[in-house]
């Protein structure tokens, strides 16, 4: 039943595949688009979506990434109203399309769901305060850094952190061109806030990206 079932049990499992609808999207495929009326929730299966707006032509901002065993777009779909965004496959990817009348009864059935759906929907709030933050921030160095520290999470003492995301990702998730994010991410790495390796970045710490946005 895909990774879902890694994140919830199999009663709950079962539960969802049977009131909902699976559908497959293909890379840069948009699965909703803002403005869109909210009449499921979508539970990602398979794959990777982002959530963007286009605050004008030409410029897309990431306002949220999701993996597999995520549930995201929670908010509208329990208040029916118009998705605040547009959701894009970054990646071909497969949804478990739950409909909303059918999601609300599940919130009020299953303690399981509610408790899932209630800790995801702070760690979206959390996301968007970040979001906040970095586009206030005129800084592209600092900007950079916050989107660093929004993926690597809670690292644990010596742990080094490897991102994969790309360099348009973070850009986009930034605000910034990708010009300006490969030559920030490079002057990062030349004070030793970060690492490239084969292109990649590795985190080793978080202490200098934490007092570049203090």
């Amino acid at each position: 039943m895909s990774q879902i079932s890694d994140h919830f049990s199999a009663e709950l499992t079962e539960g969802l595949f049977a009131i909902g609808r699976i559908r497959s999207f293909g890379g840069g495929e948009h699965v909703f688009f803002e403005g869109d009326q909210a009449t499921f929730l979508p539970i990602i299966l398979a794959g990777k979506i982002k959530m963007v707006r286009y605050p004008e032509a030409g410029k897309e901002i990431i306002i949220g990434m999701f993996q597999a065993g995520e549930i995201f777009a929670i908010p509208p779909a329990m208040d029916g109203k118009q998705f605040p965004a547009t959701a894009v496959a970054i990646v071909d990817s497969s949804l478990l399309m739950v409909p909303r009348n059918a999601f609300l009864a599940l919130m009020d059935s299953s303690s399981e769901f509610s408790s899932l759906v209630l800790n995801r929907m702070c760690g979206i709030l959390r996301d968007r305060a970040d979001t906040v933050q970095i586009m206030a921030t005129p800084s592209a160095e600092q900007r950079i850094a916050t989107v660093l520290l929004r993926l690597t999470g809670e690292m644990n003492g010596n742990e080094t952190t490897k991102i994969t995301h790309r360099r348009q990702d973070i850009a986009e998730m930034a605000g910034l061109t990708l010009e300006t994010t490969i030559r920030t991410i490079r002057k990062l790495a030349d004070k030793g806030s970060l690492k490239i390796i084969g292109g990649r970045i590795f985190v080793e710490t978080t202490e200098h990206l934490r007092a570049l946005v203090r």
